[in-house]
């Protein structure tokens, strides 16, 4: 552990578990469930969640596992850090700033959008194009009041933070849940038939391989928890904390597969394919449909705002992780005398998310298929970690240092599991981005880009140095 000062959040295993759950849970199951019934039926969706919880489970433990054996915030920077040297860490944390800084603008932008379908009076002009998609004052008006609104929860300090996530979480849930109950009571069965079955005429199973590899994405933001791991109350174990990063992946899976089940019995799951947002849709079925419909909306939009809270601490506990080790400048390491918050490290990360609002709706697309690609690696690195420090140590035990630390179960062969199915995962998101489309992919632009501005920074550091604080 460096001397830096030490983050205070006090945060306990229920706060640990919205936190991951909340994060973890935005709005891809509103907007995208058209796409998943699309490709591969209700049957297939179910299947490829299944399939796909169970490696980022494995996956999970790992994390568990490294977390117990290093309790800092930094998570997957930390790892690299203390294992690899400065050169991978450097890498491993880069291009984690731009994938969580590249979804809470991707959370900004969503939440634009559904402000747009909640105020459908609420016209803006056009300011300007990017990517071929308009921007409106709607939408940075929307997204930019939100990332102050965030910066503010968390600048108030963690514990702040951690509560109104948790507040968020838990609210969601049960409106979300009643109205997924509501639509498993009403709905029928034969509305959900043929279980396996496509509507763009290829085989089912691919497109279950396909949810199976976006589980990457859709399953991600239980890295909240090692990342505010140095954040915990005294009363919090090591051991128990693993068990929460499991049991919330589980718990953000089985979500997933009863929504796609309660959507489908609401209508012939082939209508929903073509409705821009399937769960409304599915919603507006139930009595008082256009009500329903419309506090699912709301639902909504406070979950893209947990969501967004989650992924936004995370990246400031990086940037902290960063300058702590000298890799950025030490000031991003200051804490508040009396809020005990990095200050100028959630500066940072507000100005990057304010300024990818600019980019405008258009850049979803390549932000998810980015991100997916970043994510998977960092996935691949971290169970491979585990495997190295397990046989440096000669055991599991040595490793973690304590009986009580969370170690993943089964031994190593669950170990390389997860590392094989995050393998799998890394080599779909890498080549997705080339299926259908000429030259070189957006999502390889930015990757390239932020590489290279990424070698500048490596090269100032190199030359002038940043002192730790």
């Amino acid at each position: 552990m460096n001397s830096a000062p030490a983050l205070r959040g006090d945060i306990g295993y229920f706060q640990f578990l919205s936190l991951s759950f909340g994060t973890m849970i935005g709005s891809a199951w509103v907007i995208l469930l058209g796409d998943w019934l699309g490709k591969a039926g209700p049957g297939g969706a179910v299947l490829g969640f299944l399939s796909g919880a169970l490696i980022v489970m494995t996956i999970g433990a790992c994390y568990a596992e490294l977390a117990s054996h290093l309790p800092e915030a930094g998570s997957e920077f930390i790892y690299a850090h203390r294992v690899y040297g400065r050169g991978l860490a450097f890498t491993v944390g880069w291009f984690l700033v731009l994938y969580l800084v590249s979804v809470t603008v991707f959370e900004a932008l969503a939440l634009a959008w559904i402000a747009e379908l909640l105020f459908p009076d609420w016209q803006s002009l056009t300011l300007y194009s990017v990517f071929g998609g308009a921007i409106t004052w709607q939408t940075l008006l929307v997204g930019i009041g939100g990332a102050l609104c965030i910066f503010a929860l968390n600048l108030a300090g963690t514990r702040a933070a951690v509560v109104g996530h948790s507040i968020l979480t838990f609210g969601f849930l049960f409106v979300v849940l009643c109205i997924l109950a509501a639509l498993l009571t009403h709905g029928q069965a034969n509305h959900a038939r043929p279980l396996f079955a496509t509507t763009n005429g290829k085989p089912w199973w691919l497109g279950s391989f396909g949810i199976f590899s976006f589980c990457a994405y859709a399953l991600n933001g239980f890295q909240a928890i090692p990342q505010a791991i140095e954040e915990r109350s005294g009363k919090t174990r090591l051991r128990s904390i693993g068990m929460v990063i499991v049991a919330s992946i589980a718990a953000a899976a089985c979500f997933y597969c009863i929504v796609v089940i309660a959507a489908s019995l609401s209508m012939p799951w082939q209508r929903l394919v073509d409705e821009p947002l399937p769960m409304i849709a599915a919603a507006a079925t139930l009595p008082q449909g256009q009500m329903v419909a419309r506090v699912l909306l709301v639902a909504t939009a406070v979950s893209l705002i947990k969501a967004w809270n989650g992924v936004f601490m995370m990246a400031v506990r990086l940037v902290l992780a960063m300058a702590r080790t000298g890799y950025v400048p030490g000031r991003f390491a200051r804490l508040h005398p009396r809020l005990a918050s990095p200050v100028p490290a959630l500066c940072l990360v507000a100005s990057l998310n304010v300024a990818g609002i600019f980019w405008g709706r258009a850049a979803i697309e390549p932000i998810t298929d980015m991100c997916a690609m970043v994510l998977t690696l960092t996935y691949v690195m971290c169970c491979a970690t585990v495997l190295r420090l397990r046989a440096r140590a000669g055991t599991a035990e040595g490793m973690a240092g304590s009986v009580t630390a969370f170690k993943v179960p089964g031994g190593s062969a669950l170990v390389w599991t997860a590392l094989i199915g995050s393998v799998i995962m890394t080599l779909v998101a890498f080549l997705a981005p080339w299926w259908g489309r000429q030259g070189l992919p957006l999502e390889w632009v930015l990757l390239i880009a932020w590489g290279a501005i990424g070698a500048g920074v490596w090269w100032s550091r190199e030359r002038v140095g940043f002192t730790p604080p």
